[in-house]
């Protein structure tokens, strides 16, 4: 078999068997297939997609090419939550902390920032000490203690998986839907939740950019669960803006902290709609209970509580944070309404402040990022801040930074 050919078929839109799949992504895991080569099988599936049984033959092989969780070992009901990558995006490390204080068991294989979509392992990597590699021991030992845990993919889970998606990051193939589909499934399947919540996000700052994509992806994961005897819970909510104020990596941990200590607002409400949701079909309870249940642990304390055991677990020290030097407020030039905030801009201007990776080898600075002053809706005057950029030198950002608002008169 040879990789060429097997680049050729895809190029031109055939559909790959089996073992034409299993031999080129297994073969590049072992290292006999070179980046490039890999790049370009990547791309043409991102031109040309994947059929549904070729899909699901990926996902089967990244979850294949590492350990599945003995969930055997897990008390309680294990569940599950991921989102497909938008500008902002925390709702993950508000929900676990959520699901653990109403009992259930919440574990996690996350990745890092996909181009200008952030990745929660490089969030939770911005607090020193914190443990992002986890083995499947310290993984259950610490679900079954805190009730919560989110590590990255190690040699032990779907090392496959975590090869592609660094190199799909810098490669313009980021947006495939069957890349995304298997990537998100072979984690969760690895794991082995019940019930798998999916935040599907759909705008300009996400991976996925119009619903009909988005539905599609969703549909996808949906039979990739049932395959797999899981229900597969997808949910699209906008990208179109920034979620949350706070952009980058160690601002969007201290943004979570706020939220769990009762900062109200949009992406309080999201993430209440989200668990509230997955909450209702473990337990099959109405979904107005289910709500109830989720604002009581936000409102008195518990999951914000719970949110410092997880830290402390797996050795961060969230006292320790610290973000960039250099705080530089952005000023309007105009007055009027702000009508929008553009998720992507935003997303690009934390990307070129030195807050993810334009090539795989790329280190990120944790503490650079972006601060929204402002909000859909609000009379700005000029000279009003619309937003604080946090960087490491005093390099003139606000022509980019102004591009993300548009005010109108």
């Amino acid at each position: 078999m040879n990789i060429l050919d097997i680049i050729e078929r895809k190029r031109v839109g055939e559909n790959l068997t089996k073992e034409e799949i299993k031999f080129a992504f297994m073969e590049y895991m072992e290292g006999h297939i070179e980046d490039y080569q890999m790049s370009s099988l990547l791309m043409a599936i991102t031109i040309n997609g994947m059929s549904f049984e070729e899909t699901l033959t990926l996902t089967d092989v990244m979850l294949s090419s590492g350990k599945k969780m003995d969930t055997s070992k897990i008390n309680g009901i294990q569940v599950d939550k991921h989102s497909t990558g938008g500008v902002g995006d925390k709702t993950s490390l508000i929900i676990g902390p959520i699901m653990a204080c109403l009992g259930l068991k919440m574990g996690k294989l996350s990745g890092r920032g996909l181009g200008i979509t952030g990745g929660t392992i490089d969030k939770l990597e911005s607090i020193p000490g914190f443990r992002v590699s986890l083995t499947s021991h310290e993984f259950i030992h610490n679900l079954n203690k805190v009730g919560f845990t989110e590590c990255e993919q190690t040699p032990e889970f779907t090392p496959l998986d975590k090869k592609i998606y660094n190199l799909r990051s810098v490669t313009g193939t980021v947006s495939s839907i069957p890349l995304i589909a298997s990537s998100i499934m072979s984690k969760k399947l690895a794991t082995g939740a019940d019930y798998i919540l999916i935040d599907l996000k759909v705008g300009n700052g996400a991976l996925i950019q119009n619903k009909s994509d988005g539905v599609k992806l969703a549909n996808t994961m949906i039979e990739i669960g049932k395959s797999y005897n899981k229900v597969v819970i997808p949910i699209l909510t906008n990208m179109n803006r920034p979620l949350g104020d706070n952009v980058g990596n160690a601002l969007e941990i201290l943004e979570v902290l706020d939220i769990l200590k009762g900062k109200t607002g949009l992406l309080r409400n999201l993430c209440i709609e989200l668990a509230s949701n997955l909450y209702s079909k473990v337990k099959k309870i109405n979904i107005d209970i289910a709500t109830r249940e989720v604002t009581r642990v936000l409102d008195d304390g518990s999951a914000y509580t719970k949110f410092l055991e997880f830290i402390k677990e797996q050795g961060g020290n969230i006292d320790a944070l610290e973000t960039a030097p250099n705080l530089m407020p952005i000023k309007s030039i105009t007055s009027g309404t702000l009508k929008d905030i553009k998720a992507k801009s935003i997303g690009s201007l934390v990307l070129q402040l030195g807050g993810g990776r334009k090539k795989k080898e790329d280190h990120i600075n944790y503490g650079v990022g972006v601060v929204i002053n402002k909000h859909i809706g609000d009379q700005i005057n000029e000279g009003d801040t619309l937003c604080y950029l946090y960087q490491v030198d005093n390099t003139d950002y606000s022509s980019q930074a102004l591009e993300a608002f548009t005010i109108v008169k």
